[in-house]
């Protein structure tokens, strides 16, 4: 397969970082270390107007907020969407199935550093603007870690630097185990 035609996902965060308010869905995978992707959870229907792209994963971060004894009150979830997920016949290996899940997993280690962020810098009700100003700063830095994750590894083409950054992602997740 050719370079392009393996990248995937990227926009996994890019398209659809639906990063609202929202409501527990069938339709979402929420994180959980006893469970890992499999190609049936790719229920979107591919693109097929865009031969470069062979697979698409779509994750992101929900927060709930409110206000509650003065204050911001939220729930911060990394989730994969699946009926904004597909696969293209040609990507269904193994292979390309772990460099899914590492953006997944990338997902939710981006979900810890904002609950350690938000729990290091509590807000008050009427904060509000400032809240969303850190979500939104936050979210263009788990953005870039998404694109070098596909960078580095060739969107997967890399095999060496993949399983450098499977380690590398798997360790800093263990690091923020107090933010599960």
């Amino acid at each position: 397969m050719k370079k392009k035609n393996l990248s995937f996902m990227l926009m996994l965060g890019i398209l659809s970082i639906l990063f609202s308010a929202g409501k527990d869905s069938p339709d979402n995978i929420y994180w959980s270390e006893d469970y890992k992707l499999d190609w049936a959870d790719f229920k979107g229907q591919p693109r097929f107007e865009n031969q470069q792209i062979s697979a698409l994963t779509s994750s992101g971060i929900v927060h709930y907020k409110g206000c509650k004894d003065g204050k911001i009150d939220y729930n911060v979830r990394a989730y994969f969407e699946k009926q904004e997920s597909w696969v293209k016949e040609e990507a269904r290996t193994e292979h390309h199935l772990i460099h899914e899940q590492i953006h997944f997993d990338i997902t939710e280690l981006y979900a810890r550093k904002l609950r350690k962020l938000l729990a290091d810098n509590s807000f008050n009700c009427g904060q509000e603007v400032q809240f969303e100003t850190a979500i939104n700063d936050f979210i263009t830095i788990w953005h870039n870690e998404q694109k070098e994750f596909d960078r580095h590894t060739e969107h997967s083409l890399d095999r060496n630097a993949q399983t450098e950054w499977y380690h590398k992602i798997e360790m800093e997740l263990s690091l923020l185990d107090d933010y599960k």
